[in-house]
């Protein structure tokens, strides 16, 4: 009998806190219907990619009240442990995706996002890996398209060339960085922070932590 991961059940049993969407390359229609109409019911919408198991979206919801804050986070483990989370602490303004970061431009429409945050993504930082960054061009049009005016991207590593990578390209691709840093634990932009787990893996290592944040410039 071949071995299922055991979490690929588990994320369905929470139906209120995750959308379970199955493996594949288009998000389904009742999907996006159920969270164009979650959207709906707020006045802000936060999507942090790639959440994790959920330290930093949890307490984004917790500080925006107003604001529904939606992960994707395409592990299941990672999707169910925010959902038990979310249902444990009464957080009816959050919602996990099974989802791809990828499929932003199927999940919300222009406009409609107040923010996004990217948290310690996967560096890729061989050569050869570069093309499998999260972060280019292509995500960065699709999404000034999708941020309301004077929305931002909130972005975090701990790997300074993926940073500065990172800041060029920004700039290349028509955003404004209106806050910047290096060492996050040594600057003012360190009052208001969320932490992530892996934000206190890198702090207890020792390693700079760059935060930046961003506005596409309006055209």
């Amino acid at each position: 009998m071949a071995w299922e991961n055991q979490y690929m059940q588990m994320v369905k049993t929470k139906p209120g806190f995750i959308l379970a969407e199955a493996d594949r390359e288009d998000v389904s229609l009742v999907t996006r219907q159920e969270l164009s109409s979650r959207v709906g019911s707020f006045s802000r919408t936060f999507v942090e990619l790639g959440s994790g198991s959920g330290l930093h979206l949890l307490e984004l919801a917790k500080q925006n009240s107003d604001a529904l804050c939606v992960g994707l986070e395409i592990r299941f483990k990672r999707a169910f442990k925010t959902g038990e989370k979310a249902e444990r602490d009464g957080l009816s303004n959050l919602i996990v995706l099974r989802s791809d970061a990828r499929q932003i431009r199927q999940l919300f429409k222009p406009g409609q996002v107040d923010g996004f945050f990217i948290n310690y993504p996967d560096p890729w930082d061989k050569r050869r890996w570069l093309k499998n960054r999260l972060i280019n061009a292509e995500l960065l049009s699709t999404m000034a398209e999708l941020l309301k005016p004077n929305g931002f991207l909130r972005y975090k590593t701990d790997h300074q060339e993926y940073f500065e990578s990172t800041s060029t390209l920004l700039i290349q691709s028509g955003w404004k960085v209106l806050k910047s840093t290096t060492d996050l634990m040594s600057s003012p932009l360190l009052n208001g922070n969320i932490p992530t787990e892996f934000e206190y893996l890198f702090k207890s290592q020792g390693k700079p932590l760059c935060m930046l944040e961003a506005t596409p410039v309006a055209k």
